[in-house]
């Protein structure tokens, strides 16, 4: 196929052909990513990224189900208990398309409002300044506590774990030094030796970080 289309001379195809070239460069970008993803630091910043992505989709979810409370003339939701504390009233007026709501507080002030409830229930804190009261707000609290509950033990499970690894040398070369300061004072051995004992306990660890050589 491709001996006819560089002797077809069509340049459609070549170009189809080098996009496929493309394709190989996919091993290169999965290795890269791997090798990204084997830092302790790197996954705990992945893991925090994707914490407050999801955050994010439920604060626009959690503003989308406000609005179509206002939209239905349902006034006690939290947008309008915002509306109310900010002085920003909403007008809600009918139209032959539907029913059109205008004003209100500003869009950064709803987002970050609805973003800092979904980031108190999330994080299972919930100061209750922001509550749900309407039925569908109800349920989206309920639907989102149930998936942020599994999702929170999960991140920061593994994020107990990240912290844990990457204080566990630190942690082996303490122990081992503590322990074999312990077993020369108990054997009574001269402090000169015990000197040079812990100072080449010390440079070993320092050129090999505590990676054994021998294996």
């Amino acid at each position: 196929d491709a001996l006819n289309t560089f002797s077809s001379n069509s340049y459609t195809e070549i170009f189809s052909i080098l996009k496929v070239m493309r394709l190989f460069r996919l091993g290169r970008v999965v290795r890269s990513l791997h090798r990204f993803l084997e830092s302790s630091f790197a996954l705990l910043m992945l893991m925090l990224c994707f914490h407050l992505v999801v955050c994010h989709w439920f604060a626009c979810a959690w503003y989308v189900i406000g609005r179509d409370d206002l939209k239905n003339g349902i006034t006690y939701g939290w947008l309008s208990v915002l509306a109310n504390k900010s002085g920003d009233q909403f007008q809600i007026f009918s139209t032959e398309n539907g029913t059109e709501v205008t004003g209100g507080p500003t869009s950064g002030n709803m987002y970050v409002t609805a973003l800092y409830f979904t980031m108190t229930c999330m994080t299972s804190i919930g100061f209750g300044n922001v509550a749900a009261d309407t039925y569908y707000e109800k349920v989206f609290a309920l639907i989102m506590m149930t998936i942020s509950s599994l999702l929170y033990a999960a991140i920061f499970g593994h994020v107990t774990t990240i912290i844990h690894n990457m204080t566990l040398a630190t942690a082996k070369y303490h122990e081992t030094l503590n322990g074999v300061r312990d077993f020369m004072k108990l054997n009574e051995v001269p402090s000169i030796l015990m000197e040079k004992v812990t100072d080449y306990i010390v440079s070993k660890w320092t050129n090999t970080k505590g990676v054994e050589q021998d294996k």
